[in-house]
């Protein structure tokens, strides 16, 4: 009798081990699914990048031939407030933390929303649906970027390649001749370390260069490196209305960052993109300058004819 009773125990023990085995059961849940084959579709209603609060949209959808269980949304960072399932129709789940569906459920059409909470450069969320026949995985990543801050109406002076103004993109602060800047004293260096921008003329060709460029001749301590580009694909609507995240789109899509330390011929009109140096203030950020006026002009602090540049400037910093 008894070894009948250790026998049955055996085997019991033996047909669940080989139900956990088969079906890849880890601390009660089941980790190892087939595929699926429902139709399941994460479609992003908005740019997939942002800075810290800013909202990132996805829209799901699916549909399935047997009854759906949950819908799991996992991210390498958590979102901040306010992120998770938004219903935009009926609602199929019975909650909104886990995403467990109603029974019957078999088709869904609602969003999800992601709140930037960290400056942590790429998120990856992996959107799942589970239904009677397995799984389906889509995984798209979220790249955060600096906020943004816009400086309209900006004008620079120059007078010669020494006597000349200078911008820090930090703050849109004009600093007027840059040679009373040239002592090394602590609130110079202060200076030097947030001039990031030049504003020169040479043989009647405006000129935007870095404070380590040579056209600019200085005698400054920090000479910031700054990398400039024309911007191609920008026009005057996208550039009125740029976001933390179209700027950063706009900078990736004419790849400002192969820009050099000065850019000539500047026209009224353009655009032109920047990237700041390590030592700058404002340290690798990236900008956009709309060029507004290029004209002769008198300065009180330099003495003669001297030349004006006028532009609206949009520029991350980090908040």
């Amino acid at each position: 009798m008894k070894r009948s009773i250790r026998n049955k125990i055996l085997a019991l023990g033996l047909a669940t081990l080989s139900l956990t085995a088969c079906y890849d059961v880890e601390d009660g849940y089941r980790i190892n699914y087939p595929e699926s084959t429902a139709e399941f579709t994460i479609t992003p209603l908005t740019l997939t990048r942002g800075a810290i609060k800013d909202s990132i949209w996805f829209e799901i959808k699916a549909k399935s031939n047997t009854d759906m269980k949950s819908i799991i949304v996992e991210s390498t960072t958590s979102g901040g407030g306010k992120t998770g399932f938004v219903i935009t129709k009926s609602d199929p789940l019975i909650d909104h933390v886990y995403g467990t569906l109603q029974k019957g459920t078999r088709e869904l059409d609602m969003r999800y929303l992601y709140v930037v909470s960290q400056d942590s450069v790429k998120v990856k969320l992996t959107f799942s649906l589970i239904d009677n026949e397995g799984k389906q995985s889509q995984a798209h990543q979220i790249i955060t970027v600096p906020s943004i801050s816009k400086y309209p109406n900006v004008s620079l002076y120059t007078n010669s390649n020494s006597k000349t103004d200078g911008l820090s993109t930090i703050d849109g602060v004009a600093y007027r001749n840059l040679p009373n800047y040239n002592t090394v004293t602590t609130s110079n260096v202060e200076v030097q370390e947030s001039v990031d921008i030049i504003f020169l003329v040479n043989n009647n060709s405006a000129m935007l260069v870095a404070p380590y460029n040579g056209n600019f001749s200085t005698s400054f301590t920090v000479r910031n490196k700054t990398k400039f580009k024309r911007m191609e694909n920008m026009n005057v609507a996208a550039f009125d209305t740029l976001t933390n995240a179209s700027l950063s789109e706009f900078i990736d899509l004419d790849d400002v960052n192969s820009g050099g330390t000065s850019i000539s011929n500047v026209k009224v009109g353009e655009f032109i993109g920047f990237k700041t140096d390590f030592a700058s203030k404002n340290s690798y950020k990236y900008g956009i300058m709309h060029i507004k006026a290029i004209r002769p002009a008198n300065a009180d602090w330099y003495e003669g004819r001297s030349y004006l540049i006028e532009m609206d400037l949009v520029t991350q910093i980090k908040k």
